[in-house]
């Protein structure tokens, strides 16, 4: 794999995708998107990899939109919609986990997002499927659509409220105003703020414990049903909870878990 608009390397269990064109702030391109969407597939198709950390090079995590694409879109030239690659995989996924960013939420394997510094626009929009958001102390965050005669897009609408509450959705998505990294962590937009000069080390270190310490098909059924029943009432969320409990405790990941507890040891899992 050749990439040009993003760096990818994989170390002790962890796949690192890093925005890479710091000389425009890490603004998205298709080439960038399309890159990424490989990047990530290969990590998940990867039995070595357990966790997957997205961050950018440079001063900014995504400064959004390129803007001569949008100048395309502006001009007629361009469209705004964002394709969907119709591979197998994609096919398989629940029709909510097919579209834009929603494929993240549809991975076995946790994303973590490491938010080095401006997170705007389509790359504010992109961080909202990560599953967990480290935010640097010099990261800013902000909608920013209506500031440019545009609405929120790709589900933010739909993705926000439920990580923020609606009223804090609603001034993010109305004033396009930014937030720095400590109202973000107070609004539950970030799972924690770090020094920036630890971010990397913060977030890979989570990834590894991940990777080190969870069971693969624990975290895969864990994240499916967290995001599944965002769509489903108590009773069912109650009832499939349990099934997921009943298949886990028959799973050799299991019966691995707890040899390792009783023999004082760190567990040794499959995935199975």
């Amino acid at each position: 794999m050749n990439f040009t608009d993003i760096i990818y390397d994989k170390a002790d269990k962890v796949a690192t995708v890093t925005f890479n064109r710091p000389e425009k702030l890490n603004a998205w391109t298709p080439k960038m998107g399309a890159e990424m969407r490989e990047a990530i597939m290969d990590a998940e198709r990867d039995s070595q990899i357990g966790a997957i950390v997205i961050t950018g090079a440079g001063r900014a995590y995504c400064a959004g939109a390129d803007m001569e694409s949008l100048g395309q879109v502006a001009s007629g030239r361009g469209t705004a919609r964002v394709a969907t690659e119709e591979d197998e995989w994609t096919k398989r996924q629940r029709p909510d986990y097919r579209t834009s960013y929603s494929w993240l939420l549809g991975l076995s394997k946790p994303v973590i997002g490491a938010i080095n510094g401006a997170c705007v626009g389509l790359g504010f929009t992109t961080c909202l499927y990560h599953d967990i958001r480290i935010a640097s102390d010099r990261a800013r965050m902000g909608l920013i659509f209506v500031q440019r005669g545009l609405a929120i897009e790709h589900g933010s609408s739909w993705m926000l409220p439920r990580i923020v509450g609606v009223a804090r959705a609603m001034e993010l998505a109305v004033t396009g105003r930014l937030v720095d990294a400590r109202e973000a962590l107070e609004m539950g937009l970030v799972n924690r703020v770090v020094p920036h000069d630890k971010l990397m080390d913060s977030a890979r270190e989570l990834a590894r414990d991940i990777a080190d310490k969870c069971s693969p098909l624990g975290v895969a059924t864990a994240k499916r049903m967290i995001y599944q029943h965002l769509f489903t009432d108590l009773a069912t969320g109650v009832r499939e909870d349990d099934e997921s409990m009943e298949m886990m405790s028959r799973s050799e990941d299991f019966k691995e878990g707890i040899r390792a507890f009783m023999e004082k040891r760190a567990p040794k899992f499959t995935g199975r």
